[in-house]
């Protein structure tokens, strides 16, 4: 008997340690996600027609902020959780209501960030992240990384709530975390839409030419010389 007392008690530890708190990974009227390309000449409106797709990160809550280009997220202060992408409506995303967050314990308080991107640029976070690497944020455009092409990617700033679920110590129920917001609620402070910026890769032809004009100013200074 006290073996199995034991036994349950142990499972009840595990099945603790392993629970999942619960968000609503989605946006709504007022919250779209925006493409923005007009620092390299091009438009900015709500996403629509093509595919895109976002991550979820968390955090502790002493982790207060991100950092512009978001290299912050390569670190090991941050943990990719969940996936999304968009739906039919221009500007909108989902990843699912009531969903359960690998590594966020019901009821604990979590900082988070959600990144997009257009499919261009990758299908997983595990590609865009290779292409993120080394890149910088500035001028509302990216530059620099590894980026496979022109496409977009962006973030929301950092947020942090509660997570819901069934509170481990009380028995508790708390309702999922809406992870989009306008405004702080008891459960925390979410964040609101926002904007994809341009990705800026130079064309084969930059390349060249500049690689043309190291060669020529070699040249130059041997025959100076």
């Amino acid at each position: 008997m006290k073996k199995l007392a034991a036994t349950l008690c142990l499972l009840a530890v595990a099945t603790a340690a392993f629970a999942q708190g619960t968000v609503n990974f989605q946006n709504g009227v007022g919250l779209n996600i925006s493409t923005n390309a007009t620092a390299t000449g091009g438009t900015s409106g709500v996403t629509s027609g093509g595919t895109y797709y976002y991550a979820l990160f968390i955090a502790s809550s002493t982790v207060t902020s991100v950092d512009a280009s978001y290299q912050d997220l390569l670190g090991a202060s941050w943990t990719y959780t969940n996936p999304g992408t968009n739906t039919g409506i221009a500007g909108r995303m989902s990843g699912g209501t009531g969903i359960g967050v690998p590594g966020w314990a019901p009821t604990a308080t979590n900082s988070y960030v959600i990144v997009g991107w257009s499919a261009n640029l990758g299908t997983s976070w595990a590609q865009v992240r290779s292409e993120l690497q080394g890149s910088t944020f500035a001028g509302g455009k990216w530059t620099g990384g590894s980026w496979s092409g022109n496409g977009f990617f962006g973030g929301s700033v950092r947020g942090f709530g509660q997570a819901g679920g069934t509170d481990p110590n009380t028995g508790q129920s708390f309702l999922p975390f809406n992870l989009f917001g306008t405004t702080a609620t008891a459960s925390g402070t979410p964040v609101g839409g926002f904007s994809l910026f341009a990705v800026q890769v130079p064309e084969p032809t930059t390349f060249a030419l500049a690689g043309l004009g190291a060669a020529a100013l070699v040249i130059f200074r041997r025959r100076k010389v």
